[in-house]
């Protein structure tokens, strides 16, 4: 018996002390938001420490349009955490903002790129990046690049300084782009799961995955064309920034391995051989060539400061302009789902308000509509498109700029505006929508389930534990095709074409923006600078007088609630929490994230434009 109490009391103890922990950990988590939030009212002048220093762009995560709303706690947790580094979402407007101040501010001698933790960007972001660099380098200011060892990533942007130092015991990995699904056909066969298809298009390849063991000849062929050419795009770049040859950038894999031989293995000497680097420097002789360059701060270090805190000491890009002629600039950047933006997705509900905030000021002469989105909802996409399509009938030009994708979906929304830029490097294109229902009727009866009852139609009987009658399915085939149609009506309306060219080029197939433009699904090739030109132009191109000075404005949504704002740091603090101490292997990682698609498919009606394919190369 006292063996018993014993063990419960200990029970009891743990279970209070766990209990408390957990409330102790919220409070932490509210002080910090709360920090945070206070903190990020105020605007106040910084003193830079690097006054004829360095401007350190320290890229410790992955570039994105939009800027991460929980920087602070994800600072906080790093400083927490020494042994696990948090990647920042890092806003790559936020990053070419510091670099045009830099270029004009005296107290600014130079740029250094830290690249150690730079854990990656799509090419058209960081190719943006790479152009105010150069514009940087105009000031006849140096540009200085650094890392232990360098990604591919990494070197892209590296390749735009002057000098680019390795360690001694680094490399750098080119080798090329790849992309891979997983599929699940055998899977779903082993649960008994039956999953009910309706689609359109040849390279509609969104839910092959879940029909095939492997991807269609279609798909494989679509994807090598577009991925191809953005390794060449890749080469490009960068050979031309290095004044090397293709060639000599990356070698053929039987030209490569003999020349490695050469060097006994020494990849590090290969990278020097091949005139990838400047040169092989220890951190502490980086510091001394650094120091040369921008001598000491007041702690004895290089004179350096971070490009956030840079930032501070300047009016936020993101904040509300006073003029009367402004440019709006809606970001649509993720998975487009039903009803409000979530975390990585962007709600219909949530991008039609700020259309509508964007259509009542009478001071918005145009907008932007920012696409960075693989698509996904069908009735959400309309939603936005209706509201881009009201601004057009006041008479105020929305101009498309697309970023790394803009498919399906994203093409849905940009498909009737008044004009469209695109990356050469952006995804685009994927014309053709799809329906997915699984049921599980056979998947119940293995564990020994039966399911039963009545139905007063046929239309009625339907249900995920019973099969799909022929009447039902031929109905949401008709359906499906309907919405294809109207998507080809849509791109032949808004890009002045015949229905039956647009099909030729739609069947649901993926384009790089270049090939995109020879087909006439873009405008012009060009970046988000060259969108805010074009948006000016077409306000004044019936204007007299001209109007000569826009201001630009990004249309946020603004949370009034401190209690809100509270909950959904919080929120997100706690999955950032749980990715560090509940780390998955990086096979499971993928497994997740492609199965996470599936949370994504929301729409009222059951109808998706999505591109699947359109996800993360490497």
């Amino acid at each position: 018996m006292f063996r018993v109490i014993k063990f419960c009391w200990r029970a009891l103890n743990f279970i209070r002390d766990l209990v408390m922990n957990f409330f102790f950990l919220i409070f932490i988590v509210l002080v910090i938001s709360l920090f945070n939030l206070t903190s990020n009212t105020k605007k106040s002048s910084v003193n830079l420490a690097a006054d004829k220093g360095a401007l350190l762009l320290n890229l410790d995560g992955y570039l994105a349009d939009n800027r991460d709303e929980a920087f602070g706690w994800q600072q906080a947790l790093r400083e927490l955490n020494t042994t696990e580094r948090t990647p920042l979402q890092i806003s790559t407007f936020d990053v070419v903002y510091a670099i045009s101040l830099a270029k004009d501010d005296d107290s600014i001698r130079g740029l250094v790129l830290d690249l150690n933790y730079f854990s990656g960007g799509d090419l058209p972001a960081m190719n943006y990046i790479g152009k105010a660099i150069k514009e940087f380098k105009t000031s006849e200011k140096p540009v200085i690049a650094f890392a232990n060892n360098y990604s591919q990533a990494q070197y892209f942007l590296a390749s735009f300084a002057d000098q680019i130092y390795l360690n001694p015991i680094g490399q750098v990995s080119i080798q090329g782009l790849a992309q891979e699904n997983l599929y699940y056909k055998d899977l779903l066969d082993k649960l008994a799961i039956t999953p009910h298809i309706f689609r359109v298009g040849t390279y509609k390849s969104a839910v092959e995955p879940f029909l095939r063991n492997e991807m269609s000849p279609e798909a494989k062929a679509n994807m090598s064309q577009w991925l191809n050419g953005m390794w060449e795009s890749y080469m490009q770049i960068v050979s031309t920034n290095r004044h090397i040859s293709k060639e000599t950038l990356l070698p053929s894999a039987k030209q490569y391995l003999s020349e490695l031989k050469a060097l006994k293995g020494d990849s590090t000497a290969y990278s020097k051989q091949r005139q990838l680097v400047t040169d092989l420097v220890t951190q502490l002789d980086l510091d001394k060539k650094l120091t040369a360059l921008f001598g000491k701060n007041a702690e004895g270090e290089v004179n350096m400061v971070d490009f956030s805190t840079y930032l501070s000491g300047f009016e936020d890009r993101m904040a509300s302009s006073m003029g009367q002629n402004k440019i709006a600039v809606v970001n649509v950047e993720g998975a487009i789902i039903d009803g409000e933006s979530a975390e990585g997705e962007v709600g219909g509900d949530s991008i039609a308000r700020l259309l509508r905030k964007a259509y009542d000021d009478e001071t918005v002469k145009a907008v932007i509509l920012r696409v960075n989105s693989p698509g996904g909802s069908a009735f959400a996409s309309e939603l936005i498109r209706q509201e881009v399509e009201n601004l057009q009938k006041t008479g105020k030009p929305v101009v498309v700029s697309m970023g790394a994708m803009a498919a399906s979906g994203g093409y849905w929304i940009s498909a009737t505006s008044d004009y469209i830029i695109a990356d050469k490097n952006t995804l685009t294109g994927s014309i053709g929508i799809f329906a997915m229902l699984p049921t599980f009727e056979n998947t119940i009866k293995k564990i020994g389930v039966n399911v039963d009852g009545v139905a007063t139609t046929d239309l009625a009987d339907t249900s995920v534990f019973s099969p799909l009658s022929k009447n039902t399915q031929d109905i949401y085939q008709l359906e499906i095709e309907h919405g294809y149609d109207q998507f080809l009506s849509l791109v032949s309306k808004g890009r002045q074409m015949p229905k039956n060219a647009v099909d030729t080029i739609a069947q649901g197939q993926v384009w790089l923006g270049k090939d995109a433009f020879k087909h006439n699904l873009v405008d012009e090739l060009g970046d988000f600078d060259r969108a805010v030109e074009k948006a000016g132009e077409l306000v004044n191109l019936h204007r007299d007088p001209v109007i000569e000075d826009f201001s630009v404005e990004w249309m946020i949504e603004e949370d009034s609630s401190l209690v809100g704002k509270l909950f959904r740091d919080l929120r997100q603090s706690g999955q950032a929490l749980m990715t560090q101490w509940l780390d998955l292997p990086k096979p499971l990682q993928q497994v997740k994230q492609q199965l996470h698609q599936l949370d994504k498919l929301n729409d009222p009606k059951g109808q998706y434009l999505y591109c699947l394919n359109c996800g993360s190369v490497k």
